[in-house]
């Protein structure tokens, strides 16, 4: 029987990647959590249709990618549970969805820092935060959703509330303070 499936989602920066990066080093963790890394998964197994050049990605070929994410997740060792990171996560399979978030202000200095994010990129997903997108989208697949504002965590507390709240559910138990709509970023949109 395979564990619990997560989706850890949310618009580039918000921690994702770090977060998955921390639970497989720590041996706290590792040996309860299999991460898939979609961004990896998709680049390395090629799984796309073509290339975007105006937003600088791929196109993922979402068909091709649920068949193998639901091979890997049956190649789960038995008793763990499966984090399926990336920014499109939450449009595949899963128990429940964690939907990382950061402040528009916060995003655009911390995609600041990447050198491969254009200007236009850093402000589409700023916008795209702003204006709550991926949360709408994980909200609409009628599953458990529960967001994290990342904005003024570290990277600790952000691992923590991610177990929390995968912990909780598998008890049963509804995390309250990681239900969505707390976090209001309209004016923060750059016209």
């Amino acid at each position: 029987m395979t564990g619990m499936i997560i989706a850890l989602t949310g618009t580039p920066g918000t921690g994702k990647t770090t977060v998955c990066e921390f639970i497989k080093e720590h041996s706290q963790y590792r040996d309860k959590y299999r991460i898939i890394d979609l961004h990896k998964l998709i680049l390395d197994e090629k799984i796309y249709t073509g290339r975007d050049e105006m937003r600088d990605t791929y196109i993922a070929d979402m068909d091709r990618l649920r068949k193998r994410v639901a091979e890997l997740i049956e190649q789960t060792p038995v008793g763990m549970d499966t984090i399926i990171e990336g920014h499109i996560s939450h449009y595949l399979a899963a128990d429940i969805i964690i939907v990382l978030r950061a402040s528009p202000v916060a995003l655009r200095k911390r995609l600041g820092k990447r050198r491969e994010y254009s200007y236009e990129k850093i402000k589409e997903n700023s916008d795209a935060e702003a204006l709550d997108v991926i949360l709408v989208e994980s909200v609409e697949t009628g599953r458990k959703v529960f967001e994290i504002n990342t904005t003024d965590m570290n990277l600790i507390s952000v691992v923590k509330s991610v177990i929390e709240i995968i912990e909780s559910v598998k008890k049963g138990k509804v995390p309250e303070e990681y239900l969505p709509g707390k976090n209001n970023w309209i004016e923060q949109v750059e016209l």
